[in-house]
């Protein structure tokens, strides 16, 4: 698979906020973005997911979810999947049980695409 980048969600609160580099990437998990899916993740969030998030949601882009908008975001991704292709739906889904563990942890989601 080729990807366009990475969604990052810190293990602890100690890396909240950070946009994860080089060695740093120890404290984080990451999900690949997949290249084939970014188009049709931009066309069908980007407008919904922009009022949440810092940061410009586009190629080339860093932006992040703080931890008080997190379960927003699970929800507009929840609600625009079911609606979605069966590929964009399936990571959609991976996404969202990505998100919920940061969630859990009280921290952001970190978007860096390239």
């Amino acid at each position: 698979m080729t990807t366009i980048g990475h969604v990052f969600i810190p293990l602890d609160r100690e890396h909240d906020g950070v946009v994860p580099t080089g060695e740093d990437r120890a404290h984080f998990e990451s999900l690949p973005v997949p290249l084939a899916l970014w188009q049709s993740f931009e066309e069908c969030l980007s407008d919904h997911l922009s009022e949440l998030s810092e940061g410009q949601i586009d190629r080339d882009e860093k932006f992040w979810f703080e931890a008080a908008h997190v379960n927003a975001m699970i929800a507009v991704v929840e609600a625009e999947a079911v609606a979605a292709a069966p590929e964009l739906r399936d990571w959609l889904i991976s996404l969202v049980a990505f998100a919920r563990r940061a969630a859990d942890r009280q921290v952001g989601v970190v978007f860096v695409i390239s």
